[in-house]
C-alpha cells in the first residue's frame, strides 16, 4: 500500500532542474537514470536494478514510475524514452558530465607524465565514485589489484612493437596506450595530437592503408594487449591451478593467417608462444590473447 500511495499519490514536488545540478548523488542520479533513456531502451535486468537501487531515494521500479507520473519519462511499446519536458535538464546534465570529464583527464594526463601511475588511478576512481554506478558511460571496468602496475609497465616500455620508431614517436605512443589502458578505454586521437612522423614510421611497419590516427590507435592497442597478455602469463606460470593456457583471438578480415592457425590451440605454460606473434601480418597488429585453461576439481585431484 506504502509503495502505490507514493506512486499515485499527490506527486512530490520535484524540481529536475535542480536535481541535475545538485551535488547530493541520490538527487542528480535520478536524473542520470532520466539520461540512460535517451535515446529510448527496455528497462534494465534486475541485477541493474538492483545497483541502481542502492544509490536512488526509492527502489529503481519507483523512480521509474515516479518520473513517469511526472511526464519526464514515458513508455513507448517495449521500451521507455524521455520526454520533451525532460529534454533540457537532461541536456544540462550531460554537459555537466563532459564539463567534469574535461577536468579530470588533465589531471591524470598530468600524474602520468610523473609516471605516478598509482595517483593516476586514484583520480580516476575517485572520479567514478561521484557517479551513480561508480563509471562512466565512456570508461572501462572496475580496475584490477594490477591495473596501475601495468599502465606503468606501458610507460616504461621498450618492446619490439617499438623498434625501428624514433623516440619522439616511441613516447608518444606509450603514454596514449598508458592513457587509455588507465582508463579502460579505447579512442581515436585528434590529428593535431599526432607526432609529424608518425604516419609514415608506422607504415613503415606494415600499418598502411588506413589513416595516421587509426593507425596510432592499433599500435597503442598493441602495446596494452603485451603488457596484458605478460601479466596473464606470469599469473598463469605462479599458480597452482592452471598448466595450459588458450590462444583466443577475433577471426574477421583483419585477422592474418599466422595467427589464425593459432586460434585455440593449446600450450602447457612453459612452452606457449609469445604474444604478439612476431609472424603476424595484420595492419591492425596481432589482437590475440592469453586465456587460462582452469582444472577442473577431478584433475587437481589426479594430480595429487
Amino acid at each position: 500500500m506504502g509503495f502505490l500511495k507514493r506512486i499515485f499519490g499527490s506527486a512530490p514536488a520535484l524540481d529536475l532542474n535542480q536535481l541535475a545540478t545538485s551535488q547530493t548523488l541520490g538527487e542528480y542520479a535520478q536524473v542520470h537514470l532520466l539520461a540512460q533513456f535517451d535515446p529510448p531502451r527496455p528497462l534494465d535486468t534486475p541485477a541493474v536494478r538492483q545497483r541502481w537501487s542502492r544509490v536512488l531515494p526509492q527502489s529503481y521500479d519507483e523512480t521509474v514510475a515516479l518520473l513517469t507520473k511526472l511526464g519526464w519519462l514515458a513508455q513507448q511499446g517495449e521500451n521507455y524514452g524521455t520526454t520533451a519536458a525532460a529534454a533540457a535538464p537532461v541536456a544540462a546534465y550531460r554537459d555537466r558530465l563532459l564539463k567534469e570529464r574535461d577536468e579530470v583527464m588533465p589531471r591524470v594526463r598530468q600524474a602520468l607524465k610523473a609516471k605516478d601511475t598509482s595517483e593516476a588511478l586514484e583520480i580516476r576512481r575517485t572520479y567514478e565514485a561521484r557517479l551513480p554506478l561508480g563509471k562512466a558511460d565512456w570508461t572501462g571496468p572496475e580496475p584490477q589489484m594490477s591495473h596501475s602496475a601495468l599502465t606503468r609497465r606501458i610507460l616504461l616500455t621498450n618492446h619490439w612493437l617499438l623498434d625501428g620508431l624514433s623516440p619522439q614517436t616511441a613516447d608518444w605512443l606509450r603514454f596514449y596506450a598508458a592513457e587509455q589502458h588507465l582508463w579502460g578505454a579505447g579512442w581515436q586521437p585528434s590529428e593535431n595530437e599526432l607526432p609529424a612522423a608518425l604516419g609514415d614510421e608506422l607504415a613503415a611497419q606494415g600499418m598502411v592503408g588506413m589513416p595516421p590516427v587509426e593507425a596510432a590507435y592499433w599500435k597503442a592497442r598493441q602495446l596494452s594487449l603485451q603488457a596484458e597478455n605478460h601479466e596473464t602469463w606470469l599469473r598463469c606460470k605462479g599458480g597452482d591451478h592452471v598448466r595450459r593456457i588458450k590462444l583466443v583471438g577475433p577471426d574477421d578480415e583483419y585477422t592474418c593467417e599466422s595467427c589464425r592457425a593459432l586460434l585455440g590451440k593449446e600450450y602447457l605454460v612453459a612452452r606457449t608462444p609469445e604474444l604478439p606473434h612476431r609472424s603476424c601480418t595484420s595492419p591492425r597488429g596481432c589482437r590475440c590473447v592469453y586465456e587460462p585453461v582452469l582444472e577442473s576439481f577431478d584433475e587437481q585431484q589426479q594430480k595429487v
